[in-house]
């Protein structure tokens, strides 16, 4: 009897120490702009986002949140660390074919960080940030791959690449990926348009590639399991996320899940129950993104941890113009450009304003608004902070604690560092309130609040204000960080354009 009491009392004791730690469920859309989200754009028209939508009454909705960038690895690059990633060796682009890892090891990582505090710490999705791929003699094959090789630039890069891909040995482990860098489990793809065109699971290629990729099926060229259907992915991301959330809610560690879709980037591949639900091939891959993130919804509320789970739904960059399919949703009476100006990979608000629906029941305000500019680095910070704990001088250097928005003590952060924005080409952007200094060739300067479509220059009318924010950018760039702590080192010479750096010398390194 006495023993019996002491299990329970154990088991009680264990239950709530988990209690005072929520699970978190970090859903990354890829490629969906703001506008994308139909309870946040009336001019959606027939393209109805419903699961989204349904959290937004349940919800804090940040209508200035920003991805780090307006492309896909420097995002990602920017949540696991807290970090922008132009502080890395990767200035500009994304990585591309068998590129090698981007994250820097001495870093501490968001999940390490969890893992430190008795999380579960679950991938399911897209990785984009590199790996190590083995050669038959367990030698890092990519070791020479350089961050500009693209199979696509030229013949010399494309034989390269095919080199490459033939010394690797698919059934060596990789390294360098998420279990690396603080994840207990992934299952997912490096990524869906390039190679190799397979499952990952933890470390090891799942089934193994063995085949070519057939010249019609979308992608880079490169090494394939036999039978792969770009098809199968978004549906498989779904029903592995939903049953790791069942798994884990037995389990007496809390969790994170970090889950970075494939969707609705190219390839637009909706299932076969999703095509021809909407206008478009690309709208019906909008739908099946929402129906995904409907599932994750339901596995939360069916295992019973919804309450005690903070859930944030948002995405990497703006949507793509591929092949026209802005211009194709738009005829079809849908502007997913509504609010803003441009698309994925732009310094535009449309490159990289996304939509940032956080939900915490009894926490988090239902139904609220938050107007404050943030950026996705910021919830490293921000987990630490609602946990209690300190992090380390040298981690989560451009993350900012987002706790005082999110339980409603403060409509702003009076203190908060500026928001750096970054496109494809490595041009910068850096916002103060609603001011927005652009640094091109030719210096900008926009009043988003006036103006959020960047249609007017106002930088002649406030020459003090451009020297301030450039000021501003400066500082970060030579303390290494935007928040307050030891300066900390970038890797290499952000190369600005000369016409930005003869006016603004501050910015030289």
């Amino acid at each position: 009897m006495h023993k019996t009491l002491c299990s329970l009392f154990g088991a009680l004791s264990l239950a709530a120490h988990a209690a005072d730690k929520p699970n978190i469920v970090f859903i990354l859309a890829d490629d969906m702009s703001y506008d994308s989200v139909s309870g946040l754009n009336s001019a959606m028209g027939p393209l109805k986002t419903p699961h989204i939508d349904k959290l937004i009454p349940q919800s804090m909705t940040f209508t200035d949140g920003h991805s780090g960038s307006a492309v896909c690895t420097p995002t990602r690059y920017g949540i696991l660390t807290g970090r922008y990633s132009w502080r890395s060796r990767l200035k500009s682009a994304v990585l591309w074919d068998y590129g090698r890892p981007l994250i820097e090891d001495e870093l501490m990582t968001y999940p390490e960080f969890l893992q430190k505090e008795g999380y579960a710490t679950g991938m399911i999705g897209k990785w984009h940030l590199g790996l190590d791929w083995k050669d038959a003699e367990g030698k890092d094959a990519n070791a020479e791959v350089k961050d500009q090789d693209a199979f696509f630039k030229n013949a010399k890069m494309k034989e390269k690449l095919a080199a490459v891909e033939k010394s690797i040995d698919f059934t060596k482990p990789v390294t360098g990926g998420p279990l690396d860098h603080g994840f207990d489990y992934w299952s997912g793809v490096d990524l869906p348009n390039m190679p190799p065109y397979t499952w990952i699971k933890n470390r090891n290629a799942d089934p193994l590639p063995t085949e070519m990729k057939p010249n019609d099926m979308f992608g880079h060229p490169g090494v394939m399991a036999p039978g792969w259907k770009l098809e199968d992915i978004l549906p498989r991301l779904g029903t592995e996320s939903a049953q790791w959330i069942k798994e884990q809610s037995n389990q007496e560690k809390p969790f994170f899940l970090y889950l970075p879709l494939t969707s609705p980037h190219t390839p637009i591949s909706p299932s076969k129950p999703w095509q021809g639900q909407s206008v478009t091939p690309y709208a019906d891959f909008i739908m099946e993104t929402d129906a995904v993130v409907g599932q994750v919804v339901k596995a939360l509320d069916e295992a019973g941890v919804a309450d005690n789970t903070i859930l944030i739904f948002t995405a990497d960059n703006g949507s793509s113009a591929h092949k026209g399919q802005l211009d194709k949703l738009k005829k079809n009476g849908i502007d997913v450009r509504h609010h803003f100006k441009g698309q994925k990979a732009q310094i535009h608000e449309g490159g990289h304003r996304v939509p940032l629906i956080v939900r915490w029941p009894g926490k988090v305000k239902a139904g609220s608004k938050c107007e404050e500019v943030v950026c996705l680095n910021d919830f490293y910070a921000t987990t630490a902070a609602l946990l209690g704990k300190k992090l380390p001088e040298t981690a989560a250097v451009d993350s900012t604690n987002l706790l005082p928005l999110l339980t409603g003590e403060k409509e702003l952060l009076k203190d908060r560092p500026l928001v750096v924005n970054h496109d494809i080409g490595g041009r910068f952007a850096i916002r103060k309130g609603p001011y927005k200094l652009v640094l091109l060739n030719k210096v900008q300067l926009f009043h988003l609040g006036n103006d959020p479509k960047e249609s007017k220059d106002i930088s002649q009318e406030h020459p003090e204000l451009v020297k301030e924010l450039a000021g501003e950018l400066a500082k970060m760039i030579h303390n290494g960080r935007s928040t307050t702590g030891p300066k900390q080192k970038n890797d290499g010479v952000i190369p600005f354009p000369k016409s930005v750096l003869t006016r603004f010398p501050e910015l030289k390194q």
